[in-house]
This record gives C-alpha cells, structure tokens and sequence, in this order.
C-alpha cells in the first residue's frame, strides 16, 4: 500500500510542471500522462474530446480556480472515480474472472491503482459485506499496510478518528463501515499531504 501510495505521487510529479507550476498539470502535461500511463483507457473512448471533458469535470474542483491546471487533490478525484469503477466492475465479476491477465506490462499507475483497489478488497468483507470494511478490518489495514504511519501518532485513537471522519461521507450512513470510496477520500488525503511534504521539500533543495 506504501509503495502504491508512492507511485501516485512520483507519477503525478514525472508530468507536471514540465511547463511551469511543479504541483499542478497543465492539458499538454495531462495528455501526455493519459496517453502514456493510461492508454489502454484513452484508446478505447469514442470521444475525441474525452481528456478535455475529463481534466474539466474536475478543474477548480478543489481551489476554486477555473485556471486549465489540476493540482494533486483534483487529479486523485479524478484517478479517484476511475477506480471506484473499476472496483464496482471488480466485484461483479465471477471469481474465475477477477485476475485477467493483461496482453500489455501494466504501467506504474496502472499498477498502482490496481494494488489500491485489491488492498482494499484483501481486507473488506471478511465477517460481512464484501465491499465495505468494518472498524477491525480498518484496523487491521493500518496496523498492517500503513504501520509506519499509525505507529508514529500520539493519539491512541487515531485509526478510530480516521474512521469517523470519512463513515458516512458518501452513503450518509453513520454504521462504522467503509465503502471503497470512503475509503479512497482517506488514503486520499494522507496522499496529498504527503505531496506537498514532498513539494514543499523540491522547494527547499
């Protein structure tokens, strides 16, 4: 999960800023992340206007400023609802179908999106429904996947408070459980800290 949360970030940083702003992406540099780490996805859309529409659903999304750049934030919404789809369509599937093998290497983001999406389905649904986590399998993730992140806090209750925060933000019910989204607004979260942890120190150097 670490390194997966990783990738994310050094993907992101390998295309923005080529042109400018290092912790935002421009079209040109969007383009060229989409052809290249998610091609097997732009090749398949009938829309010629496909990555226009896609940076503009979420462009100003999250600073307000309707300025053709997503920062890091608006790119893991994005990236984001991607794999929301991509773990509903996961779950539809026969078992027998859920490991397809690819007819081409998987790219970085590629692969870190998918290792989110079954980290996430490693740990939901083993004492109830398969695409939520309960509070002990929550648990049992951070303990396990970001130990070196829950053990560093001072709150004893920090895995409880990271639960509640995010408990009923999609599916307004309050049942101390996690759908896939939720939990993407979580893991979310402590990515883009990390970001600009991450910019902030390119600054400095």
């Amino acid at each position: 999960m670490e390194r997966a949360m990783e990738k994310f970030i050094t993907v992101f940083q390998r295309y923005a800023g080529k042109e400018g702003n290092q912790s935002s992406m421009n079209f040109k540099e969007f383009e060229s992340f989409m052809n290249t780490e998610l091609g097997s996805f732009t090749k398949n859309q009938k829309d010629p206007q496909i990555l226009q529409k896609l940076m503009k659903s979420v462009d100003g999304g999250v600073d307000g400023k309707k300025d053709g750049e997503i920062d890091f934030q608006e790119f893991l919404n994005l990236i984001g609802g991607m794999m929301v789809a991509c773990h509903e369509a996961l779950m539809k599937c026969p078992p027998s179908n859920k490991n397809p093998v690819s007819a081409t290497k998987p790219t970085d983001m590629e692969c870190a999106m998918e290792s989110i999406v079954r980290v996430f389905q490693h740990y939901a649904g083993k004492k109830g429904e398969k695409d939520q986590m309960d509070y002990s399998e929550f648990e049992a993730f951070m303990k396990t996947e970001l130990k070196s992140f829950t053990d560093s806090q001072k709150d004893p209750n920090i895995v409880r408070r990271l639960m509640e925060s995010v408990d009923g933000s999609t599916d307004g019910k309050q049942d101390r459980k996690m759908n896939f989204q939720e939990f993407m607004n979580l893991i979310g979260g402590i990515m883009v800290a990390c970001h600009a942890a991450f910019v902030s120190h390119l600054k400095r150097v």
